[in-house]
Parts: structure tokens; C-alpha cells; sequence
């Protein structure tokens, strides 16, 4: 990749982390997905502030439907200040699947695309492809760089994260508080990885301004299919923090993503419609052209 001006990839605020960082946070913020795993049906938009170092940089606006037997998320994300004026990131994930009897997730569909100043790019998984496997397309061409076996039975990364928020919302109605690890397989249409999960036990934290009973789930990530050296040791080096409220409802009082070089962080601004700042809208689509760039 060239040096993209005025940052060269040898400098810290490399342009391609922060991408994928803001990206990360807005799969994150598809933890809060309003009432408890045993809600019949539900229907959530809210609206985060992604941070890095402690400041603005963008608007995240999570809106998510359920019912007993299928779910939809779609996130929507926009940098703001000057990232914006740099970069001009907005971002567009989504992604749908059906809720077995047992409450297990089953996706159908996934989607993720972008839109800079000067490039563009989608991704997105058919997840009943003709041999009956996961299929990633990447700019609307097949991707091909792992074996069969690593995509059966992977989810999605926004159905993985409904996964986990499920998991703790099930903790939490069972009054269980002992430290739990799990572990979830995770296909965006190129890579795959495993999100190792160590959830500890309920504490009390501070956030906007109220004491919570929390849990922090503490995640690492093991890159399996579809990286680069390069890429696979960026992933082994990162991890992320989630606080999550010790409820049914799960909710998440703060996402931390460090890479080693700063630390990006999600915070819950309030429900769209009823704060001042207005949530982001799709504004990646309609895409322009199907070649796309889109580095990975």
C-alpha cells in the first residue's frame, strides 16, 4: 500500500487500523439489543460515540429487530471532526438469520461495506451456498482462501456478538456469577478466527454517572483462515474489553479495542430520536461501481 498523506504506514495512526478499529466498534455495539433473551419480539435504535484516546471521532447508530424465531441487526457508523475531513469513513454492517427452538442462532446473510474520500469496498457472506457451506464475496467476487471445514459452522461477526450477549443475559437470569470462558467462531467473507471469551465475575463500575453491577468480558482473538503473517500477528497482538451490565438485558457499559498503539472505545450515548445528536442513516449505499479496493 502506498503512503497514504499526510500519515505514512511506519507512523502510529496508521489510516488502516483506525478503519478496521471503527469497524470493530460498530460490530460491539450490537450488544445492546434492548429487553432479555426471553423477550417475544423487540425493536432497538440507539446511538454510541466512538473514541480514541479519549476523543470524538465518530456517531454509531445500532438498530436491531427480534423475535422468537429470527433477528436482524443493522449498524451504522460515520466519523465526525477531523477524521471526517481526512477521511470522510462512513460505514455500513448488517446482517440477518433465524433463532432455533433452543435459541441458538443460525445466520442467513451478513454484509459490511465502506465508504472514504478516495475508496470504497463490500463484503458479505451467503451463508447457504450451493454446497451448503458459508461463502464470502469480496467487491462481488468469491473468496477462496481457507479450507471447507473452517467455515462450516462459523457465524458472522455481528450473530457472534448477539451470541455472547445472549450467553450473558442467560448467566444473569440464572444468578451464575463464577468466571466463564467460551469461545466463538467468527467468518466476515475473508478471514477466520476464533473470539476466545473470558467472562469474570459481577463487579460494580461507575458509568454515566450511575453504579452498575457488571461483568467484563475480556476477548482475544486466534486468526485460523485467510490472514497474511502480517495480518494474523496485528490480530494475536489486539484484543478487546467489554463491561456488560450483570442482566438479562446485557447491556454494554463500554467496548475497549486496543492495538497496541492506542486504544479505541464505544460509549452508550442514548436512544435515537431522544438525544440531540442525530444517528447516522445508511450513507455507504448505493455503491458506486462493483471495483472496488478494499484492503484486507
Amino acid at each position: 500500500m502506498s503512503c497514504p498523506p499526510p500519515v505514512c504506514p511506519a507512523a502510529p495512526l496508521h489510516w488502516r487500523w483506525p478503519r478496521r478499529a471503527l469497524a470493530t466498534l460498530l460490530g460491539a455495539a450490537a450488544l445492546v439489543v434492548g429487553p432479555g433473551p426471553t423477550a417475544a419480539e423487540e425493536s432497538q435504535h440507539l446511538l454510541y460515540e466512538a473514541r480514541f484516546l479519549g476523543l470524538p471521532v465518530g456517531d454509531v447508530a445500532v438498530h436491531m429487530t427480534r423475535t422468537d424465531e429470527a433477528y436482524a441487526v443493522t449498524v451504522n457508523g460515520r466519523a465526525t471532526g477531523l477524521y471526517w475531513l481526512l477521511k470522510g469513513i462512513r460505514v455500513h454492517r448488517e446482517a440477518r438469520g433465524r433463532i432455533t427452538p433452543d435459541g441458538a442462532l443460525e445466520p442467513d446473510s451478513y454484509r459490511e461495506a465502506y465508504r472514504e474520500w478516495d475508496r470504497q469496498g463490500v463484503r458479505r457472506v451467503d451463508f447457504h451456498g450451493p454446497d451448503g457451506l458459508p461463502q464470502g464475496f469480496k467487491n462481488g467476487r468469491p473468496v477462496d482462501r481457507m479450507e471447507d471445514e473452517l467455515r462450516m459452522g462459523a457465524l458472522d461477526p455481528l450473530s457472534a456478538i448477539l451470541d455472547l450477549r445472549t450467553r450473558v443475559g442467560d448467566l444473569a437470569q440464572a444468578g451464575q456469577t463464577a468466571p466463564e470462558t467460551l469461545t466463538l467462531p467468527v467468518y466476515d467473507a475473508t478471514v477466520r478466527f476464533d473470539a476466545m471469551v473470558r467472562l469474570g465475575t459481577p463487579t460494580q463500575v461507575t458509568a454515566a454517572g450511575q453504579p452498575w453491577r457488571a461483568r467484563v468480558a475480556t476477548v482475544t482473538f486466534d486468526p485460523l483462515g485467510g490472514f497474511s503473517d502480517k495480518h494474523a500477528a496485528e490480530y494475536r497482538r489486539g484484543g478487546s474489553r467489554l463491561t456488560l451490565t450483570d442482566h438479562t438485558a446485557a447491556i454494554p457499559l463500554r467496548f475497549e479495542l486496543e492495538q497496541g498503539w492506542g486504544a479505541f472505545d464505544l460509549v452508550y450515548v442514548g436512544r435515537c430520536g431522544q438525544v440531540p445528536t442525530p444517528c447516522p442513516d445508511n450513507e455507504v449505499d448505493p455503491l458506486d461501481s462493483t471495483e472496488y479496493t478494499n484492503e484486507r
